[in-house]
């Protein structure tokens, strides 16, 4: 097999030139790529994520906290692309509180979390009841939920829920995605 070269602005990979009969043989393998078979030769941290186009690349997560207040970014944090977003959370809140803390010492510090679907985990709403911190997390459609031996789980989901649905939720929600979304774009 031939190694090809290429570069982009902000990408470098090394692709390998395959033949029909190596194409024929990788079909048939039941997992063509994971983080524990692939490295990137320059970067060994990156992982493989998938794109909202299908493609997959070797990348990052950059996740960041914004004051809906202000629109002032608050805690910025990068993380492998692998984790997903309910595990993430909690290291941009750790980061978004102490740079809060650093500037507002005698301030109440985050009160409220507002996030969207992606984020919403029965795992995540108990850990921000549990923190005393308000969720407005956008609820995914998951259809009628089973909650046999769940009760903290429930209590939580449903607290969120009917925060969401208020107009105060609503109208939380709304600035993040305008303020939120608009500079993750730049990203």
């Amino acid at each position: 097999m031939d190694s090809v070269e290429t570069s982009s602005a902000c990408f470098t990979a090394s692709i390998t030139v395959v033949t029909r009969a190596s194409a024929r043989l990788d079909r048939k393998r039941p997992k063509k790529g994971s983080n524990e078979e692939w490295t990137h030769p320059h970067d060994p941290d990156a992982k493989i994520a998938k794109m909202k186009d299908g493609r997959t690349r070797m990348a990052y997560t950059a996740e960041h906290a914004v004051d809906l207040e202000t629109g002032a970014v608050v805690g910025v944090t990068v993380q492998d692309a692998s984790a997903g977003d309910t595990t993430t959370m909690v290291e941009t809140l750790v980061t978004a509180a102490e740079q809060v803390e650093a500037v507002l010492p005698a301030g109440g510090g985050v009160a409220e979390v507002v996030a969207d679907k992606g984020y919403h985990s029965n795992e995540t709403m108990v850990a921000l009841s549990d923190l005393g911190l308000g969720s407005y997390v956008s609820e995914p459609d998951r259809g009628r939920r089973r909650w046999r031996g769940q009760h903290a789980a429930r209590d939580a989901v449903y607290a969120n829920r009917r925060r969401i649905r208020r107009p105060r939720g609503r109208r939380l929600l709304r600035q993040r995605g305008e303020r939120l979304e608009r500079p993750n774009a730049h990203l």
